[in-house]
């Protein structure tokens, strides 16, 4: 996926001045609207070529708001189910949704990522490991949008596991300056995120 077709969305998004936007999907999540419309737009420039990967899944919020009018991309969430047990798991995604209960670690992907939303394990070792490890799967130029960038740990981890590699690059940042412990603001990027562009 292109940065410039991401700094769009995120220009688009940030033109966007209504204080709710319209929730795209009703299933549980601790997400809110204005990353569901991110993640859904980001998906729309995608390329057919390349696929889409959510890792963290929980009940599909995210990964249904994504896949939404965007029924020829490929989208595939992966979630061991571990934190929140099998009655997390997400069930009747649309058909261009694949969902595996494993480790984004143990996937043989069926195309190049051009698209991540990391949702998974927010400590700063498993945050610089998920950019050391996710690297081979990537396209030649993709995005990755990480959630939850207010957390002290999981800016730590995004810094710590791309400084030794200048392939990386911070394109945006959508704060909600709450450290990921205060009340959301519901019309921002709940606790933030943090779009990481990464280019060969």
């Amino acid at each position: 996926m292109n940065w410039s077709d991401a700094h769009n969305v995120v220009e688009m998004l940030r033109q966007d001045t209504r204080l709710y936007l319209p929730t795209l999907s009703t299933r549980l999540g601790f997400s809110c609207s204005r990353v569901e419309h991110l993640l859904n737009q980001l998906v729309a420039y995608l390329p057919r070529d390349e696929c889409y990967l959510e890792v963290g899944v929980l009940h599909g919020r995210t990964l249904e708001a994504a896949s939404i009018n965007n029924d020829e991309k490929t989208l595939i969430g992966c979630d061991p189910c571990i934190k929140y047990g099998p009655l997390s798991l997400p069930l009747s995604l649309p058909p261009n949704v694949i969902f595996l209960q494993q480790s984004y670690q143990d996937v043989s992907f069926p195309a190049p990522i051009g698209v991540v939303f990391y949702d998974a394990d927010h400590g700063e070792y498993e945050t610089a490991e998920f950019f050391r490890l996710i690297e081979p799967s990537l396209a030649d130029e993709a995005v990755v949008v990480l959630d939850d960038w207010d957390r002290v740990s999981v800016r730590a981890g995004a810094f710590k596991g791309t400084d030794c590699d200048p392939r990386w690059r911070l394109l945006r940042e959508m704060p909600e300056y709450t450290d990921g412990n205060g009340a959301p603001h519901w019309f921002g990027y709940f606790f933030g995120v943090g779009i990481w562009g990464f280019k060969r």
